[in-house]
């Protein structure tokens, strides 16, 4: 699997706030597309494993139940769902976290 470059890729995003803005109200398969073309290669599949997959692993370490009343959602409203994965997901995966989440998930 290759969720370091799912996560990789999400990091890259994060810094190039022209191409973030313009991905912002775009589809998953439209901003999949565009980290293709610039050398991020990965599964919708692993896509998906990453983004769920870190939104309940800091669940998790929050100690909170993965379900509607999860503190980390309340972060989304009013910002399109692309910010809040950037802003509020990987963004909350220090090295150390992003470590112990890859190693679950059997990359590490």
């Amino acid at each position: 699997m290759r969720q370091s470059v799912v996560i990789n890729f999400l990091r890259h995003l994060g810094d190039q706030s022209e191409l973030r803005r313009h991905l912002r109200t775009m589809s998953k398969s439209q901003v999949m597309a565009e980290a293709q073309r610039i050398g991020f290669v990965f599964s919708e599949n692993e896509y998906d494993e990453v983004v769920w997959g870190a939104e309940m692993f800091l669940a998790e370490k929050l100690g909170e139940p993965f379900d509607f009343q999860l503190s980390l959602w309340k972060t989304m409203w009013g910002k399109y769902y692309l910010d809040f994965v950037l802003d509020d997901v990987i963004a909350s995966l220090t090295p150390e976290l992003e470590q112990e989440f890859l190693a679950g998930k059997g990359e590490l």
